[in-house]
């Protein structure tokens, strides 16, 4: 008998999970209903963040831009435990709600968390525009002394580290980028400092 965790399989083939025993046929067929059934939430989770989406753009425009003020009311209010990635996500989704279900109902999204999402929405787009290049590559880079004075203005300022980790996290998010691959980049950056 093989034991992983709470899952022993015997030698006649039964799968007995936690108290549950199954057949092997019996074991496949609830393992594909519970898939099914994640499909279901994930449909759900897609329909709960559209709708803190909405709420939150509207809540936004009432604070006309201003970003500080917006969080600074949402941190004391119920919204308060929500973290700002959640917030940015559900923004994103509900602002993008169209082009996000055009992809779930091809089947493009699988059960993927919103930054995956993301990516698989920017890759679309990008195919859709039939360029492979993403829009900060389009832009001419800047010339000279000047050009570098300007893209250096364009920097946001922090002023404490959690604000600049907040920042970060919601760039790497943005951009579908891979944190891994950003915290690896970073700790090569502070060895070469």
């Amino acid at each position: 008998m093989s034991n992983i965790a709470n899952v022993q399989i015997a030698s006649d083939a039964t799968v007995k999970v936690g108290k549950t025993s199954y057949t092997l046929d019996a074991a496949v067929k609830h393992a594909s209903s519970v898939y099914d059934a994640m499909w279901l939430v994930q449909e759900q989770m897609l329909d709960h963040y559209r709708e803190i989406g909405n709420i939150l753009i509207g809540i936004q425009s009432l604070f006309g831009g201003n970003d500080k003020a917006f969080g600074k009311f949402l941190a004391g209010s119920d919204l308060g435990a929500m973290s700002r990635q959640d917030r940015s996500d559900a923004m994103f989704l509900a602002s993008n709600w169209t082009k996000v279900q055009k992809l779930n109902t091809a089947g493009a999204l699988d059960t993927l968390g919103v930054s995956a999402i993301r990516k698989r929405l920017k890759a679309a787009e990008g195919k859709a525009s039939g360029a492979g290049v993403r829009k900060a590559d389009q832009k001419a880079a800047p010339k000279g002394k000047a050009g570098a004075e300007a893209e250096a203005s364009v920097v946001p300022s922090v002023k404490t580290e959690a604000e600049l980790a907040e920042m970060v996290w919601t760039l790497i998010a943005d951009n579908g980028l891979d944190f891994a691959v950003f915290a690896k980049a970073l700790a090569a950056k502070r060895k070469g400092a």
